[in-house]
């Protein structure tokens, strides 16, 4: 497994993007991708296309989305987000250890329709795989 990226919840996408473009440099890396599977809007931040780390700014397209209590919370960073060469696999394996699987396998249009899941680890703190190079 390989770092990704880290999820950011943000209220608005383009402010979010003009607040990491002024705090930290980074650009927009990608156009902004509604994703009406995950019912969330997304973008790429980071300082170029190798940074080894981006950082996904995440705003919700509905408030049945799953980020929209996180919001109300207060609640900002959202995940850790890990590339692996095969999702089931690395699926498999972190069920093994005791994470909790709570999205199944999905395209997702951010990553040229790559499948992603997301866990809940033992540590209390999610995750999401994303299969292949990123």
């Amino acid at each position: 497994m390989q770092l990704s990226h880290v999820g950011i919840i943000v209220r608005d996408i383009d402010e979010g993007i003009k607040n990491h473009e002024t705090l930290f440099g980074y650009k927009q890396l990608g156009p902004i991708v509604d994703d009406v599977t995950q019912k969330v809007r997304v973008v790429l931040m980071g300082a170029s296309e190798n940074d080894p780390v981006k950082i996904e700014l995440i705003s919700p397209l509905s408030e049945d989305s799953p980020v929209t209590e996180l919001l109300k919370k207060r609640q900002a960073l959202y995940h850790l987000c890990y590339s692996v060469p095969d999702i089931e696999d690395a699926k498999r394996k972190a069920r093994k250890n005791g994470a909790i699987v709570i999205a199944n396998p999905v395209e997702a249009s951010l990553f040229d329709n790559r499948k992603i899941c997301f866990l809940f680890t033992k540590d209390h703190y999610v995750v999401e795989l994303v299969e292949g190079e990123h």
